[in-house]
């Protein structure tokens, strides 16, 4: 469909302006997934027109194969943003099997001439005006798609791996900014900081507002700590390198008190520690051992007397993470507050402007999390929210009395205001982004990270473990894409596209395509995320993992995409299966112990049995059938266990702590993401009978961590593996 870019259309409250992905509501811009804007671009250039649901897929989907309910999931958004309603529409009905019908009369008026616009024009790197793509890009003629058997939908996300996947997000496609509302402040301006190859976290502004601290990886997957000035002559000076970490995950930056330093946490195959390390750069101390969760070490914020810390740990050896104080003096731990048995835990802390008061975020369990604050003179805990939406990062306002966060709440990414002691949410219009807030509230810097599309490669070499004859790049769509897997003849590819910033901390199906990337097919239509497809053995099924309700199953379907199957049913998180060679039995991870484990189900009479008895994750079956190889979730490296079960034996040290996903079998090896290769990540290649590591291809862009995204056939003459990169900005504004 070609768009033209001078039109603006009206109808009741609303406005749109053509080509510029803006729906506008009484001077509001409101975000919207660009497949459902084309779609309701269509319906407003044939108001009051019968359009059959045939001509909408063609001129909004043109070339790709879909089915129909995509459509339907498109003006099911579209209604919902609208406030129409099916049974009385106002705008969009419904003409049942046929079509749609806009019927609200239709302004239009050519932007040259209107003066009526309501709000500035976007700029160029706002997400308006760069929206989202959310279909893949496909090549050949559209043909109709029989609707799929759905489960019922319930939350977005697949088990604790996608929550693994949202905090790895939430800074790189950010809830929709609030630019229109704040650049309506008389004397507000809004300065850009830093802009930088790879990913920033945490920025935090000092305690009188001149510099501030963040967490950049470099472009390198491992982050380290970084001071910039934002004040005086010496502002333009690059930011000053304040740790130089090995491996693992940097996050949770805070300023003491008075200025002087700064803690952060670390997370690694060793586990999780807090450090100190001054403000002006020298040695880090490191204070104590905490645990992780997904790569985020203990959220620490320093209390108002500079004389403690509070953590997001574990109150006993076991268990979720709740609140507890740390003494910088003793070292000792106070534990303030703890979740029910079974939660995942607490994140993302925050302490109100009194210090009295620590709010933070609290996650039952994947795709579910609130607000919570806990005053800590009396240690009264106080529920904010009661929404079960997902929420991942908090700031107190200045008065105290109110909390800013990002959610999607309504289904799309956004800043929301909440006052502290609970009640109604309501849309921020002061701070664009939630992010560091200067005690006055003058002054507030925040952090975008924008990922170029993931994209899906293909390396051919000579042998497993050779020399690369060529790379073929075979998804580039405008989404996050991964967990390619070939068909085991050769035919055909499967993988999972994530369409970030279209909902509950992202939104994807399953797609399946030729073993060449060409005429690519939606399998899944859930609406939600299912991820990690894997191949039977005779190419025929498919299994992958998806949420239908309160924890994450195993499921089953057709190469097509029909008869979709739940395998698993049980009350725990059942995730990232893959197959045995016969076919027989389908392996999976469960945390139904207390942590994640291999476990298989025999698919004739429906057993189960547990593998792993030390962790694991992302299992596949040696071609001899003789072992299983796979991964830890929490920890580091390859291991490998008879497929009977016995002794769990560590073969690799790579792949490092949140790389479970980055490791393949063949005949005679294993291929897995070397992280700590230098300069650049590198495949490796582990050859079974002499032991040794040796990379395979190096490149400065493969996939970030917490997805499964490397794959090969058994000869391994060729790799799927997924690249991407990161550009990443801080902005600051001011207000008078």
């Amino acid at each position: 469909m070609t768009e033209q870019t001078g039109l603006i259309f009206r109808f009741g409250e609303f406005e749109v302006r053509e080509g510029e992905f803006c729906l506008i509501r009484g001077g509001e811009t409101i975000p919207v997934e660009p497949k459902a804007y084309r779609v309701l671009l269509y319906l407003l250039r044939n108001p009051h027109r019968l359009v059959t649901k045939d001509e909408l897929l063609d001129a909004v989907w043109q070339e790709t194969s879909v089915s129909e309910n995509s459509l339907t999931r498109s003006v099911a958004l579209l209604r919902r943003l609208l406030g129409d309603d099916t049974r009385e529409p106002r705008y969009i009905a419904t003409v049942p099997t046929v079509g749609y019908r806009f019927v609200a009369d239709v302004v239009v008026a050519d932007r040259t001439t209107s003066d009526a616009l309501t709000s500035p024009e976007p700029r160029p790197h706002d997400s308006a005006a760069q929206p989202v793509v959310t279909a893949v890009q496909a090549r050949g003629k559209r043909t109709s798609y029989p609707k799929l058997a759905v489960v019922a939908t319930g939350l977005v996300l697949i088990g604790i791996l996608v929550v693994a996947f949202a905090w790895r997000m939430r800074n790189r496609i950010p809830a929709q900014p609030n630019d229109l509302a704040s650049s309506a402040i008389p004397g507000m301006r809004s300065v850009a900081l830093f802009s930088l190859t790879g990913e920033i976290g945490d920025v935090a502004l000092s305690p009188d507002a001149k510099e501030i601290a963040f967490i950049w990886d470099g472009g390198k997957q491992t982050g380290d700590l970084y001071l910039g000035l934002i004040a005086g002559e010496r502002r333009d000076e690059p930011p000053l390198r304040l740790t130089h970490i090995k491996g693992g995950s940097t996050c949770c930056t805070s300023w003491s008190p008075d200025g002087r330093e700064l803690v952060y946490g670390v997370c690694n195959d060793q586990g999780g520690a807090i450090f100190v390390v001054p403000a002006l750069g020298g040695p880090s101390r490191k204070l104590a051992d905490v645990a992780c969760l997904i790569g985020q070490a203990g959220s620490p914020v320093w209390t108002a007397d500079g004389k403690s810390l509070l953590l997001a740990d574990r109150c006993a050896s076991t268990g979720p993470r709740g609140i507890v104080r740390l003494s910088l003096a003793t070292g000792e731990k106070q534990c303030l507050d703890r979740p029910p048995a079974g939660d995942l835990g607490d994140v993302k802390l925050a302490l109100s402007p009194d210090g009295g008061t620590v709010a933070f975020i609290r996650c039952p369990t994947a795709g579910v999390s609130d607000l919570y604050t806990l005053r800590l003179s009396n240690g009264k805990l106080h529920r904010v929210t009661s929404e079960g939406r997902a929420i991942w990062d908090l700031m107190w306002m200045p008065d105290g009395q109110h909390l800013v966060v990002n959610s999607s709440r309504i289904g799309l990414a956004s800043v929301w205001r909440v006052s502290a002691a609970g009640g109604a949410m309501s849309k921020e219009t002061v701070y664009p982004d939630v992010g560091s807030l200067s005690a006055d509230g003058r002054r507030l810097v925040y952090v975008r990270n924008m990922d170029a599309p993931g994209t899906i490669w293909r390396a051919d070499l000579t042998a497993a473990g050779g020399r690369v004859l060529r790379m073929t790049n075979l998804v580039s769509s405008g989404n996050w894409c991964a967990s390619a897997q070939s068909s085991p003849d050769g035919q055909h590819m499967v993988f999972a596209c994530t369409f970030a910033g279209s909902g509950d901390w992202g939104a994807g199906e399953i797609w399946k395509s030729n073993a060449d990337g060409s005429d690519p097919t939606q399998l899944t239509s859930f609406g939600g995320m299912a991820g990690t497809p894997r191949w039977s053995p005779d190419s025929k099924s498919i299994a992958f993992d998806y949420r239908p309700g309160p924890h994450s199953q195993i499921f089953t379907m057709d190469a097509d995409g029909r008869n979709q199957r739940m395998l698993t049913s049980d009350a725990s998180d059942n995730v990232v299966p893959s197959w045995s060679r016969d076919g027989k039995v389908v392996y999976f991870s469960s945390n139904r112990t207390g942590r994640y484990e291999i476990w298989k189900k025999e698919l004739a009479d429906g057993q189960e049995f547990q593998v792993t008895r030390h962790g694991g994750i992302g299992v596949f079956e040696a071609y001899d059938k003789k072992t299983l190889y796979y991964s830890l979730f929490d920890g580091a490296g390859v291991w490998s266990v008879p497929v009977a079960g016995g002794d769990e034996k560590r073969l690799t040290e790579a792949p490092r702590l949140g790389h479970w996903g980055d490791f393949a079998v063949t005949d005679s090896g294993l291929y897995l993401m070397d992280t700590d290769h230098d300069p650049d990540p590198a495949i490796s290649f582990y050859d079974f009978l002499h032991r040794q590591l040796t990379p395979v291809l190096t490149l400065p862009d493969l996939h970030d961590s917490w997805d499964s995204n490397l794959s090969c056939l058994r000869s391994g003459k060729f790799l799927l593996f997924g690249r991407a990169t990161s550009t990443s900005s801080i902005t600051m504004v001011e207000y008078p």
